[in-house]
C-alpha cells in the first residue's frame, strides 16, 4: 500500500469516527453517536472484579432538585489495581467520562433521573464492580 493512500485511509477513518469534546474537568460535554435502540444492542458484559476500585457519589445528593440542565457532579474515587476514571450514566445513557472528581453534566432533561458512576479501565472497556447511584429531579 503506497504511503499516500494508507494516509488517505487513516484520515477517513479518523473523521469518521464519534468525536468527544471534554471540558476542563475532565467532563464530556457530548458524543456524536446515535441513539441505539434496546433491541438492537448487545447486551453489555458483566461488572469485572473491582480490585480495590471504589467510587462514592457526593454531589448531587439523594432526591437533590436543579433548576436548568446542567448539574454539578462530585464524588470520589480509589483507582484500585485496574481503575482510570468513571462513566457517568443518567437513567442508563451514557453521558460524561471523568478523570477528575468534579465535573458538570449538561444536556439533562426535565423529570426525575437516576445517576449512575462506574469505576473503568483505561481501555474505557472494562467497566469495574465499582459503581454508585443516586437520584435526582430537573426542574
Amino acid at each position: 500500500m503506497s504511503k499516500k493512500l494508507l494516509a488517505l485511509s487513516v484520515t477517513a477513518l479518523t473523521f469518521s469516527m464519534p468525536m468527544f469534546a471534554f471540558s476542563q474537568q475532565g467532563q464530556m460535554k457530548g458524543m456524536d453517536m446515535p441513539m441505539k435502540h434496546p433491541e438492537k444492542t448487545a447486551p453489555k458484559p458483566a461488572l469485572q472484579p473491582a480490585e480495590g476500585a471504589g467510587v462514592k457519589i457526593i454531589s448531587p445528593k439523594s432526591g437533590q432538585t436543579f433548576k436548568g440542565d446542567e448539574i454539578p457532579l462530585q464524588f470520589k474515587m480509589t483507582k484500585g489495581k485496574r481503575g482510570s476514571h468513571v462513566h457517568a450514566y443518567v437513567d442508563g445513557e451514557l453521558m460524561g467520562m471523568f478523570q477528575s472528581e468534579k465535573g458538570t453534566l449538561t444536556g439533562i432533561k426535565q423529570g426525575q433521573h437516576i445517576l449512575e458512576l462506574r469505576v473503568v479501565a483505561e481501555d474505557h472497556v472494562t467497566e469495574l464492580d465499582a459503581t454508585d447511584k443516586v437520584r435526582f429531579v430537573v426542574k
